[in-house]
């Protein structure tokens, strides 16, 4: 399937063309510098190329920290996977019509060949530029000017450098104009949207962690033998920790008091020999060794028709005094109903737990409507002042009961959960759980 994806994001593009403005007056002045040609005069253009080789520098740093905060460099892990039948397209296959051997996502941008040659550059053609460079710039050329000695040792491989990356920008460019059209991945670059194939699976199971990440419920994931694999922010906030590394290779043990130790035992046991659990209250062990109160659920992780693990969320409830018994049978009684909506108001996603409180039969039915076509008059303006107040202001709703208006026009409760969606630091839309309550509570 192919969909209109954000691949791109607004530093990334940033970068790229940054970099590619640099790279190309680097080898304007550097090659002057060489004395192939003339254009603005040997001393201008040393001038020009020391001042380019420090802004390119600077960019450097910022592309590193970007990398690494937004965990971008993972596009770079080399793999073995696909490279030969890569190499195989770009000699051939592509001259015949063959089909791509690798999909481009938003998750996964580069093939296992530009893996490997985006590696090299940053690891090896960059570094050995900039640092000859410097070398050349602060010790040889001030006390041997290049027009009187002749090219030094550290002159021949940054002029080695330069031609590689001349190489690679011919190939670069050539293998932007294969896609779908001349000019497609160029425009990509610009906007940031291009049309890929999409592996629907994989993307739902993207924008899954994403919300898990983000979610005010505590995510957590355990193996066969009981140690924790991950847990989210929100998890580590209710237990008192910090830092994954505290928690993660750890056993379940050290989130619970010894008096309530054995009934976790036979829960993970029960969740393990493959059964579902939804809204066991709780109390849990923090960090600090104080206790506080939250519901728990858990599912079994099937791989290959065999359990590997357990997962679930908590829920805390130590400060909903008042909500306490109407979450325990909301998460007991059902599946937590997921949304999301954009920052317009209107719905982009919902699950089969939604259209079920909601009593709609198919996503088409919702997906495209404005919120408001699930609330009656008297309820809209408390769900106007959640819009706003999670969209605008970055605020979270963890529990806020709120009456809906199904399909067939009959009303119902329900606990309301909000989040805002960030893409970098822009709020893009909202998205939470909502979870039944009885008529009678």
């Amino acid at each position: 399937m192919k969909k209109q994806t954000y691949i791109y994001r607004s530093f990334e593009r940033f970068w790229h063309w940054s970099q590619a403005l640099l790279i190309f007056f680097l080898m304007l002045t550097g090659f002057e510098v060489h004395s192939s040609y003339k254009i603005m005069g040997f001393k201008n253009a040393v001038e020009w190329h020391n001042i380019a080789a420090w802004a390119f520098l600077v960019l450097i740093i910022f592309a590193i920290f970007w990398h690494f905060v937004t965990d971008a460099w993972k596009q770079y892990i080399p793999t073995s996977k696909f490279v030969k039948e890569q190499f195989k397209y770009y000699i051939s296959g592509i001259f015949k019509g063959a089909p791509h051997p690798t999909k481009k996502t938003r998750y996964n941008k580069l093939n296992p060949l530009q893996r490997l040659i985006y590696l090299g550059l940053k690891l090896l053609v960059i570094p050995v530029q900039v640092l000859t460079g410097f070398i050349y710039m602060y010790y040889i050329y001030p006390n041997n000017p290049i027009h009187e000695t002749g090219m030094g040792t550290f002159a021949i491989i940054h002029t080695i450098g330069a031609f590689a990356l001349i190489i690679f920008v011919i190939a670069h460019v050539y293998l932007t104009t294969t896609g779908d059209g001349v000019f497609t991945s160029i425009k990509a670059m610009i906007t940031g949207w291009e049309v890929v194939d999409v592996d629907e699976k994989e993307e739902h199971i993207k924008h899954m962690q994403y919300a898990v990440d983000k979610s005010v419920a505590g995510y957590y994931r355990l193996d066969k033998d009981g140690i924790f694999t991950d847990v989210n922010e929100a998890w580590l906030k209710m237990f008192g920790y910090t830092d994954k590394n505290d928690v993660i290779g750890k056993h379940y043990s050290i989130a619970r008091e010894d008096k309530y130790l054995k009934k976790l035992d036979e829960l993970v046991n029960h969740v393990l020999s493959g059964n579902k659990v939804i809204g066991i209250p709780t109390i849990r062990k923090k960090k600090d060794g104080t206790s506080a109160r939250h519901i728990l659920s858990s599912n079994p992780i099937i791989e290959e028709k065999e359990i590997v693990g357990l997962e679930g969320f908590v829920l805390n409830i130590s400060d909903a005094e008042d909500t306490t018994q109407h979450m325990y049978d909301a998460v007991r009684n059902s599946n937590a109903g997921y949304y999301r909506l954009n920052t317009s108001g209107y719905f982009e996603e919902v699950n089969k737990a939604w259209l079920a409180l909601y009593k709609y039969e198919n996503k088409n039915e919702i997906i495209g409507k404005h919120y408001s076509s699930s609330r009656d008059e008297k309820a809209i303006e408390a769900l106007d002042d959640i819009f706003i107040r999670v969209t605008k202001n970055g605020e979270t709703i963890s529990s806020s009961i709120a009456s809906r208006k199904c399909k067939d026009g009959t009303t119902g409760k329900h606990i309301l959960s909000a989040n805002p969606i960030y893409k970098d630091d822009k709020i893009i839309g909202m998205e939470g759980f909502i979870l039944n309550l009885p008529e009678e509570m």
